[in-house]
């Protein structure tokens, strides 16, 4: 165990962190054998809550969905004799979840024999908030990026079509004389097409202030 300077120091080290340092038994509650008042920073429950397992154990604190990623990443550690390094979710007292990064090593005797687990827990909340913001914007611009080039698809398959209908008018004008009616119906049809096109870039003006103002919004 530490003695009251090693702890002097340790818990002023951590109170820069925004985290707290832990030693623990390697069972299946994590028994905390020492922790810095860290914990309740961010959780909300005191330091004693989890020494020798009064209540909650660790372990019952740990998001249901992080669980067996954590105690996978310790085993393979331990079994490894390798420092883990895992982000995961906490249960705050209040119900909320916290995001934090641990940082953690098995520490064994001189004989090979696994004494305890120690390790560093930092809040990592803000960004982890960053991150789903990116994630969201990333999700946003490329949504609009696959309507502006759906939208560019549609208007050179139009123009493709104008050029023929443009062939074909021209063909019905140098016929017009018996065929004006002919020439009508191609004229009428290029006419919509015109209108589609326009709407189309109309639309494409539009997806474009979009991604501008998502662009904006990321940064």
């Amino acid at each position: 165990m530490y003695d009251s300077v090693q702890a002097s120091v340790i818990e002023s080290v951590a109170s820069r962190l925004n985290g707290f340092f832990y030693r623990c038994q390697n069972d299946a509650g994590y028994t905390m054998l020492f922790m810095t008042d860290g914990i309740e920073t961010l959780t909300g429950y005191p330091v004693n809550d989890f020494l020798t397992n009064r209540v909650p154990t660790f372990t019952s604190i740990v998001h249901p969905q992080d669980t067996a990623a954590v105690d996978a990443a310790v085993g393979a550690g331990v079994e490894k004799r390798a420092n883990w390094e895992i982000d995961y979710r906490l249960v705050k007292r209040d119900g909320h979840p916290l995001w934090i990064h641990e940082s953690g090593a098995g520490i064994f005797d001189d004989n090979g024999q696994l004494l305890f687990l120690e390790g560093v827990c930092i809040d990592i909340s803000p960004q982890k908030k960053q991150e789903e913001k990116l994630e969201q914007l990333v999700s946003n611009i490329s949504g609009t990026s696959n309507d502006i080039v759906e939208a560019v698809q549609h208007i050179l398959g139009e123009l493709r079509t104008l050029k023929l209908l443009a062939l074909n008018a021209r063909i019905e004008a140098a016929r017009a004389a018996e065929h004006g009616a002919g020439f009508a119906v191609v004229a009428q049809e290029m006419k919509s097409l015109a209108d589609t096109t326009r709407e189309e870039a109309d639309r494409i003006r539009s997806l474009m202030e979009t991604l501008q103002t998502l662009l904006k919004g990321g940064n």
